[in-house]
């Protein structure tokens, strides 16, 4: 249930973690608050341009943000590393979860938003401009994408991956166009993506709850499909269709990734060989792992503990 306390949150915004400013090529600008980058572009006041930015920070503690989106343009956020959110409007909750790799968020002109998160997080943030939507036949009216119409969060892994090429710095400096190129074509999949018809109801949050207390106990030992519908009390049929509708992903995908969050929990946190962590999280083979590892977060296993290391 929404309450006021939660939207008297707005202009008490809690200060980022400071972080390096990401400005690769000057295409991508740091954001010293969510959705407010460091630098206004003029693409962004135009409205006719897509202008980028990140926000991004590897430890603190948990914040509370509230924006409301420019009049003049859209607002796609893609995930980039995995992090728990929610994030709200005055009349409805968008998401509550996990939030994985590849997960896309579009809000409308006008709209104002709360979210709350815990670092680390990874979001780029594309601001799309109305009259390029229009250009594009992706929007109608003067104001762009209703609301009402925009499409629920929902994952993209071409996006990602996408998304992460982005961040590659020598690419920028051989092919300085690249950029704009590939973030047409992340905002072309989210705002012109067509909203699926839910084919059933998602599984229920206290289903969830049961799915998610018995992965967190039993993430070290084989988990099949009938394992997880029995931990919610359904068939396996029913329970496969509503846990992808409730989730965005198919079971044995969130095993994954429920798996790859414990072992990045414990990589920070010990110093144990990498075929022991893998063994510790379920994997029967460090080079399955490492596979896995590296698709979930775009590094490998011992990279990303290197780098959060230095972070610390």
């Amino acid at each position: 249930m929404l309450t006021n306390a939660m939207f008297e949150t707005c202009g008490q915004i809690a200060e980022l973690v400071p972080s390096d400013p990401v400005e690769i090529g000057g295409a991508i600008f740091a954001e010293t608050r969510w959705r407010e980058p460091k630098e206004s572009p003029s693409a962004a006041t135009a409205g006719s341009e897509i202008t980028l930015s990140r926000w991004t920070a590897t430890r603190g503690e948990e914040r509370t943000e509230c924006v409301t989106t420019p009049d003049n343009c859209h607002v796609v956020a893609l995930a980039l590393g995995a992090t728990s959110m929610r994030i709200w409007t005055q009349s409805r909750s968008l998401f509550e979860g996990s939030v994985a790799p590849g997960t896309i968020l579009v809000s409308a002109p006008g709209q104002q938003l709360w979210a709350r998160v815990t670092p680390p997080f990874d979001f780029l943030r594309f601001h799309v401009g109305n009259r390029f939507l229009r250009d594009e036949g992706l929007a109608w009216g003067e104001g762009g994408i209703a609301p009402q119409d925009e499409p629920a969060p929902f994952r993209d892994t071409l996006a990602e991956a996408l998304g992460r090429s982005l961040l590659d710095e020598n690419l920028h400096r051989s092919q300085p166009e690249y950029a704009k190129v590939v973030a047409k074509a992340i905002v072309m999949r989210a705002i012109g993506r067509q909203p699926a018809k839910r084919r059933c109801l998602a599984l229920p949050k206290w289903r969830m709850k049961r799915v998610e207390q018995f992965l967190a106990v039993n993430i070290d030992r084989r988990i099949s499909l009938d394992d997880m519908a029995g931990a919610a009390g359904l068939s396996k049929m029913h329970f496969a269709a509503q846990f992808r509708a409730a989730t965005g992903f198919r079971p044995h995908e969130y095993l994954l990734f429920k798996r790859i969050e414990r072992a990045k929990a414990v990589l920070a946190a010990t110093e144990m060989p990498l075929v022991q962590v893998a063994f510790s999280v379920g994997f029967v083979a460090q080079a399955h792992f490492s596979t896995v590892f590296k698709r979930f977060t775009g590094k490998s296993p011992a990279r990303w503990k290197q780098e959060c290391q230095r972070a610390v």
